[in-house]
């Protein structure tokens, strides 16, 4: 509680910014970027020539110039290699806003540069002028699915960090050349465990980005997967049907809805809701199961998952959020409301839960020797887990000494979904905790917090989740106006239906008792009670 005084005592003291604009990334950068006076540069050479670039290395691939169309400008589209096996991509637009962007991979990377929504991420930068860049981070998921690639420990640490590390290093190298000037500023923006590569860059390799974007960073990798490893054990013993979680959710909200002074459908903080399952949803009579009620081994399993992974009767990690049981947009699939549990906890039809194959696969290939037949099922979470060092020095990024990113004027933006199912929130106001601890009360002047009531994992969920994260911290890095709020909207069918501000931790947002309970104007920013 002294921290959480001091960081609001650090906040008030700091001016309010302009409220960034509803939507995603880059809505407003556009505008930023003249109004903060970074011009715009033409190439210097010829996409042509971008081979003779290449070093004893780095490969270049190809380079080939890509005429405008939809909206994305003319660019110089590089692919290359960085040795041995960190495959990258760099977007040069024939008119630079002088900006360095790069965006991180999720789950256990891998990916090719067009796969899944990367080539919109990408188009949306360039569309703004932005020098983009991304990586594989050394393996083909194609090839060498989730964690299998970790039997080769050299692509262990390029997952790890030193992919990102040099791709960074380099596609700034190849924007130098190609511009005859070096970028003004870099920024990364990543979520999931593109969020970690953002905070571990911070941490090991301050000088690479001026602005980090980290979105549900699984900071602590290890006790995260293997906590999903036993959580997907507890699901497998006691199944439990999605329909199911309607029941749940339905109970959790009537209990803990109005606890911020507001029934609107959200859950601000799961910390203060006291909801219990067993006593506060219907049970099933002994021996029989139903549509309409848990049985007693049900809530008990439920119950499991709100503590998260204990040993030895202590708690290990943090649990997962109350009110994460609702319907709501789609993370994973993009798709009609489902909800929070689906997938990551229980499995979709004919189908296993994400928590089970990243747990299974992690405990299995980053032991010191990597184990593929190794019966997960027979995992010793009190004796097992200390086998896991290494891998615990590579992949957490929990180290809170953030003193070299802000010697240089780098600044992070962290967002975390209070819904989120795939990685359990606390963890991140844990880390930002520990954080000012370390860096002192005045941390908030280079490092922010935003929890979001609602939201599931990165995206989608019950309330407000779609925000432009990237403009509010241009406008931080780049003319020193920190994120007093961010406004967030929620949509349904293409219709903007709520907005809410979301606050710098441990501020909350508060109804103000006249106005709209949907529109971000009748609340205001407020310490917790």
């Amino acid at each position: 509680m002294v921290a959480a005084r001091s960081i609001v005592a650090a906040l008030a003291l700091m001016p309010a910014s302009a409220l960034a604009q509803n939507g995603y990334s880059f809505i407003d950068a556009g505008e930023s970027m003249v109004r903060y006076g970074v011009g715009s540069t033409q190439a210097a050479m010829s996409c042509a020539s971008v081979p003779s670039l290449a070093t004893a290395e780095t490969t270049i691939i190809s380079a080939k110039l890509i005429p405008a169309a939809d909206g994305v400008p003319e660019h110089c589209r590089i692919t290359g290699l960085i040795q041995p096996e960190i495959r990258f991509e760099v977007n040069l637009p024939s008119s630079w806003n002088r900006r360095f962007y790069m965006h991180g991979n999720g789950g256990f990377a891998g990916e090719a540069p067009d796969s899944g929504p990367r080539p919109m991420i990408r188009a949306n930068a360039l569309k703004q002028g932005f020098a983009t860049a991304q990586t594989n981070t050394g393996h083909d998921a194609t090839a060498e699915p989730v964690a299998s690639f970790a039997m080769s420990y050299q692509k262990r640490v390029d997952y790890a960090f030193r992919a990102v590390h040099m791709t960074a290093v380099e596609a700034k190298r190849i924007i130098g050349a190609y511009y005859a000037r070096a970028a003004a500023f870099s920024y990364w923006d990543g979520c999931s465990t593109g969020g970690r590569q953002g905070l571990i860059s911070a941490q090991r390799f301050p000088q690479d980005f001026d602005g980090i974007v980290a979105g549900a960073p699984v900071l602590n990798f290890v006790d995260t997967v293997t906590q999903s490893l036993r959580s997907s054990q507890v699901l497998s013993e006691t199944p439990i049907p999605v329909a199911k979680m309607k029941l749940v959710a339905d109970a959790a909200y009537a209990r803990c809805d109005t606890k911020d002074g507001l029934k609107d459908g959200l859950i601000d903080d799961p910390r203060r809701c006291d909801f219990d399952p067993a006593r506060d949803v219907a049970q099933c009579p002994a021996g029989q199961d139903g549509e309409t009620c848990l049985t007693p081994a049900q809530s008990a399993a439920i119950k499991k998952i709100y503590e998260g992974l204990t040993v030895d009767g202590k708690p290990a990690h943090f649990g997962q959020p109350i009110g994460a049981e609702a319907a709501g947009a789609g993370a994973v699939t993009g798709g009609p409301p489902e909800s929070g549990w689906s997938r990551w906890l229980i499995p979709a039809p004919n189908g296993r839960a994400i928590h089970q194959i990243y747990g299974e696969s992690f405990v299995r290939y980053f032991l010191p020797k990597s184990d593929p037949n190794l019966d997960v099922s027979k995992f010793d979470y009190a004796k097992d887990i200390a086998k896991y060092a290494d891998a615990r020095v590579l992949l957490n990024a929990t180290n809170p000494d953030l003193s070299g990113l802000r010697a240089r004027g780098g600044k992070i933006l962290m967002y975390f979904g209070w819904a989120d199912t795939a990685l359990p929130p606390v963890m991140a106001i844990d880390y930002y905790l520990k954080a000012v601890s370390t860096n002192g009360f005045t941390t908030p002047e280079f490092f922010r917090l935003f929890m979001v009531p609602g939201m599931f994992h990165c995206r989608g969920g019950v309330g407000p989740e779609r925000f432009d994260a990237m403009t509010a911290l241009i406008n931080w890095v780049e003319n020193g106006v920190a994120p007093a709020t961010i406004v967030a909207s929620q949509v349904d069918k293409g219709k903007v239906v709520r907005t809410r501000p979301l606050c710098p931790y441990p501020f909350v947002a508060r109804y103000s008792g006249s106005g709209s309970p949907d529109e971000q104007a009748s609340f205001a920013c407020k310490a917790p009670e």
